[in-house]
């Protein structure tokens, strides 16, 4: 082999090797951008999460106030006992559906 081509050799792998560092750099820069929208939106969940979380300790309380008033929240009237066990699985089924959509 001759100088030459040794030297043209050496060259075509730095050549090769170049492109491929050009490569990983720009996959590297694509895969920052991405990771970075993701924890942005990972942020602006979990601010959304705590304002949910919020409000439904606001409604449980104020549910909570109603039921243990004197009057309850259909009024004077009492309801049964299956009717309140009725309301009270739909609602743990309620709330069950909100925490699976926020956890998901």
């Amino acid at each position: 082999m001759g100088e030459g081509s040794k030297y043209d050799l050496f060259l075509d792998e730095l050549n090769a090797l170049e492109k491929q560092i050009y490569y990983f750099i720009q996959k590297g820069s694509e895969l920052m951008e991405a990771n970075q929208a993701l924890n942005n939106r990972i942020i602006l969940l979990e601010k959304e999460n705590d304002i949910l979380k919020k409000k439904i300790s606001e409604i449980e309380l104020k549910v909570s106030k109603t039921l243990f008033n004197d009057e309850n929240l259909f009024g004077s009237e009492t309801i049964k006992l299956e009717e309140r066990e009725a309301l009270k699985s739909k609602i743990g089924e309620l709330i069950a559906k909100i925490d699976y959509h926020l956890r998901s």
